[in-house]
């Protein structure tokens, strides 16, 4: 059975500060923070790492929504109707880049060029390539299923995220779905929950010295990435 371009992922990449790579590639340590950090997270830039949107449960066009308050019905609402749950506060994430071969086809002849931005993530980047990222998600896996602490509300543990239009979605959303602006980072998230603790979640999932690889930000972002022919 052939599988899609679009779930064909070719690449999964950690971009982040060189002081935390020893503790990534040495113990496999995925630092997840919640949902509210992410949500009252302050960046200079917009649609950088904080997100206020982050965790909604629906977002509706107030021109196709009525709502009842004792009795009345009341229309001309002004602005986006947003829903939003609040256990979701701290249901922790962990996201990294991944890129599929729908992605890169879609960027042209030239290959896709990840945004410059991805520099202000940090100056390294980690990257697994392959079929390694199906040994590294069978050891998140294994370290998720050894905590009996974890546990999730979502119908998937991880995920691609899905990209929507925020002035014209008018439907659920859920821990898997941002908003387009945000759309040039690829991500692909973990989304857990504590049992008997909130905040931060530390997970280890490992050494991934054999199957993680690093290089300079700015070097993989300066050139596209391709798929080429192997010389026959």
């Amino acid at each position: 059975m052939s599988i899609s371009a679009e779930k064909r992922h070719r690449v999964l990449i950690k971009f982040m500060d060189e002081e935390y790579v020893e503790s990534f590639i040495n113990e496999g340590l995925i630092f997840m923070n919640n949902i509210q950090f992410f949500r009252e997270y302050e960046d200079s830039d917009p649609a950088l790492r904080g997100d206020a949107k982050e965790g909604l449960r629906a977002s509706y066009l107030p021109e196709n929504i009525t709502l009842e308050l004792n009795g009345r019905t009341l229309t001309a609402l002004v602005g986006k109707v947003e829903l939003r749950e609040s256990h979701q506060n701290e249901t922790n994430i962990y996201s990294m880049t991944i890129v599929s071969d729908a992605d890169i086809l879609d960027a042209g002849e030239k290959g896709l060029y990840l945004s410059e931005d991805f520099n202000k993530f940090g100056n390294k980047a980690v990257f697994i390539g392959g079929s390694d990222i199906n040994i590294f998600w069978n050891r998140v896996t294994e370290a998720i299923n050894n905590n009996e602490d974890l546990f999730t509300l979502e119908e998937n543990v991880a995920k691609k995220v899905t990209y929507v239009d925020a002035s014209e979605h008018h439907s659920e959303l859920n821990v898997f779905t941002k908003f387009s602006e945000y759309k040039w980072q690829h991500e692909w998230r973990v989304a857990l929950k504590q049992i008997s603790s909130s905040g931060p979640l530390e997970l280890r999932v490992g050494n991934l010295s054999d199957i993680a690889h690093i290089t300079g930000t700015k070097s993989l972002i300066q050139q596209p990435l391709k798929l080429v022919q192997n010389n026959l």
